[in-house]
């Protein structure tokens, strides 16, 4: 094949080259873009695993979520996490029979159970509270607020909200309070600290910020965001976790946002 040449001046300097160079110089750019375009799908599988880790494009020019979780990419995400509770979630998670893995796994990704986790409790300093309620034969939900008064005037009270499935911690949602009483009133150096563990790799959960009040009781609020990180679980759910305390009692209670 007879080659021809083209000659082009780029700033006064003059450059020659070939048809044959110039169809190879096509033919890297379209592989170079070929390769920008893997680039994106892999970030997205390192968290989701290879199962729902590949977007398209399009898709990931929409901001689409990947439509499920799986098994696979639910160990993906656990061993990404690099976590104690991750770690610990993996180990028993993987000592499941496949069958319940894939309900687990399920489990994880179906709004109205993650939606459901609401509760209300009172009592007396103290004396520890545990409630369990159960969603189905598999899933339950703890609620567990311990308390205590110094004798000193120093009180505090903690409320965690816990979804297990098969016995295994997926969320907890904790809010302490921290109050003092002197003279049988509580003053108003209140303080709290919220904290949320998460395993469930359908949801992304934040907390706002932590609100405390002193009108004759000290109160703590915060309120958690839960965003959808696979199309499965639907709309994101908002929650308001609140604790009260006063000189001999308190209250806890987890409510929609």
């Amino acid at each position: 094949m007879a080659r021809t040449t083209q000659r082009h001046t780029i700033n006064g300097e003059i450059t020659v080259h070939s048809r044959f160079t110039t169809r190879r110089l096509a033919a890297a750019a379209v592989a170079g873009a070929a390769a920008v375009a893997v680039l994106a799908p892999a970030a997205s599988a390192a968290e989701f695993g290879p199962q729902q880790g590949v977007q398209t494009v399009a898709d990931q020019a929409a901001g689409k979520l990947p439509a499920k979780l799986t098994v696979g990419s639910y160990v993906a995400y656990l061993k990404a996490q690099k976590t104690p509770e991750a770690k610990s979630t993996l180990k028993s998670f993987s000592a499941l029979p496949a069958a319940k893995k894939a309900k687990f796994v399920g489990y994880l990704q179906d709004g109205k159970i993650y939606g459901s986790l609401f509760k209300q409790l009172k009592g007396t300093l103290n004396r520890p509270v545990t409630n369990v309620t159960s969603y189905n034969a598999d899933v339950k939900f703890v609620h567990s607020v311990s308390s205590k008064g110094g004798l000193k005037g120093g009180h505090l009270v903690t409320y965690s909200a816990t979804e297990k499935i098969f016995n295994i911690p997926v969320t907890t949602e904790k809010l302490t309070l921290r109050y003092e009483v002197v003279k049988g009133k509580v003053q108003r150096n209140a303080r709290a600290q919220a904290q949320v563990t998460n395993v469930n790799a359908a949801y992304a959960i934040k907390g706002g910020a932590v609100k405390v009040a002193v009108k004759g009781i000290a109160r703590a609020d915060v309120t958690w965001k839960a965003t959808p990180r696979v199309q499965a679980v639907g709309k994101a759910v908002a929650k308001d976790q609140a604790v009260t305390g006063h000189t001999k009692t308190w209250t806890a209670q987890l409510i929609h946002g």
